[in-house]
């Protein structure tokens, strides 16, 4: 489920032949940077960066293919995030400088393998294994064979690589949520605000698929009828507004529900998030897993006293970290994400909307540079995706 917006084509260069004993040419690519943090639209900038095309031992040359544009990847940019971007030593088309490049999701093709690379070969499709080890808004990346996750062949195929370049986050993130704080039996609710974000797309969806009924409140606007039908043609059992929430007929409607609201899920915070913590059932549990109000989560004595509500937090980035040290999470992983393309291949899952810009990397400089800032926004309105194609 796209819409496009401006479309900048990033044509890349012939895919290159396979390793051999020549010695190393220059790729000119292209890469969105920052070398210190700041506001994403000051900060940003594009430029012309030059790679080897034989990669070091231990070393992989990727092709990009698709990578969004997260709140996260902002905050990092901002300085912000606990995970802060990798800068490095970065050889442009006229001179070397220190900084990061942008973004921390996405998936690329592998189109050259270096010495002693094992696990990994030429076209398999690759996504960063931790945030914050390399730039995905790039048209290609030199990084060592161990930051990457493969994506076996069967697991995507059919898919376009917006799919995959979005899972890591948000279905993810929404995929935990369902599982890991409660046993949820076929007809539970569970309420969530943020409902129309990535993530809330996500819950509604996957809840759906297992049996379990969503509550989903948005934030009161003038199209809030469409919003309204478009979450219930995702699976949406209610939506309501943080505004009617408040009303004496939505309080009724979910006082009177014929089974308990077992989850909260917050991605908001302040005011709004305490209003809908009233409506999780005796012995609940809200999970925040965002703050995008920038308030803090409050609860009253009495939530926690007589309906024994709790509160806890979850950020995917430290269940993955937890994961690489665990066999049994990393199994789950796998799982997850088999569990969710197949979902995707099987058309019972999508990925939210997305406002793509597609990046030629021998376009004016200029011109990539108005896509990049117009795509890196806390104004922009829509989520934004780079997609990159020969």
């Amino acid at each position: 489920m796209k819409q496009l917006s401006k479309v900048l084509r990033l044509a890349q260069p012939t895919r290159l032949p396979r390793l051999g004993t020549r010695q190393a040419r220059l790729l000119q690519t292209q890469a969105a940077i920052y070398t210190e943090p700041g506001d994403p639209q000051a900060v940003v900038r594009v430029v012309e960066r030059n790679l080897p095309d034989v990669p070091g031992s231990n070393q992989v040359l990727v092709r990009m293919l698709a990578a969004p544009v997260n709140p996260s990847d902002l905050n990092q940019i901002e300085g912000t995030y606990p995970v802060k971007g990798t800068f490095d030593k970065l050889t442009t088309s006229t001179d070397t400088i220190y900084a990061a490049v942008g973004g921390n999701e996405g998936v690329g093709e592998v189109i050259r393998v270096g010495d002693g690379v094992h696990g990994l070969q030429v076209g398999d499709w690759v996504v960063p294994q931790r945030a914050g080890q390399f730039g995905t808004w790039c048209t290609h990346t030199m990084t060592n064979a161990s930051s990457l996750s493969a994506v076996p062949a069967d697991w995507r195929s059919g898919l376009d690589p917006l799919d995959v370049a979005c899972l890591k986050v948000n279905p993810c993130t929404a995929y935990r949520l369902l599982k890991d704080f409660a046993a949820l039996n076929p007809g539970d609710y569970v309420i969530q605000n943020g409902a129309n974000s990535g993530v809330g797309r996500a819950v509604i969806q996957l809840a759906r698929y297992w049996g379990i009924r969503t509550v989903n409140v948005v934030r009161e606007r003038p199209q809030l009828d469409q919003l309204h039908q478009e979450l219930i043609s995702l699976g949406a059992d209610i939506v309501v507004s943080d505004k009617q929430l408040a009303t004496d007929d939505v309080k009724q409607q979910l006082k009177s529900l014929d089974a308990p609201v077992r989850l909260g899920f917050n991605c908001v915070g302040g005011r709004a998030t305490l209003q809908m913590t009233k409506f999780i059932s005796a012995g609940g549990t809200l999970v925040s897993y965002g703050g995008m109000s920038r308030q803090p989560v409050t609860m009253p004595t009495s939530l926690l006293l007589f309906k024994n509500i709790s509160a806890c937090g979850f950020w995917m980035n430290r269940w993955y970290n937890q994961s690489f040290t665990s066999s049994r999470l990393e199994d789950e992983k796998h799982q997850m994400w088999r569990e969710i393309l197949g979902l995707i291949q099987q058309k019972k899952f999508v990925t939210q909307p997305l406002v793509t810009s597609n990046w030629h990397s021998q376009m004016d400089i200029g011109k990539a540079q108005e896509a990049v800032s117009g795509a890196v926004t806390w104004g922009a309105g829509s989520k934004h995706a780079f997609e990159f194609t020969q």
